[in-house]
């Protein structure tokens, strides 16, 4: 989680090269669908300076809502578990 400011918080997710996930990730997106490109992780961590550019961006960033966003509803989910009651006989 990245706060921008006083009353503004985001979630940054990380996604990986599936055109399925782009697409479904890019139907939550708040920030008009931008891409940000990082180099890459250094020791299971991305690089300071290229966070700090990231964040700066964002933080002088206007947020418009997509037309697409405000006519079509959805949801983001982390995962879907299925669990089946025994039916009962």
């Amino acid at each position: 989680i990245l706060f921008s400011g006083k009353k503004r918080r985001l979630t940054i997710i990380e996604c990986g090269c599936d055109i399925n996930t782009m697409i479904d990730l890019a139907k939550v997106a708040d920030l008009g669908a931008k891409l940000f490109y990082l180099s890459g992780m250094v020791h299971g961590e991305y690089q300071k300076q290229e966070i700090h550019n990231l964040g700066r961006f964002i933080s002088v960033m206007k947020f418009r809502p997509l037309t697409w966003q405000t006519s079509h509803p959805y949801i983001l989910a982390d995962r879907c578990v299925l669990s089946l009651l025994p039916s009962q006989h």
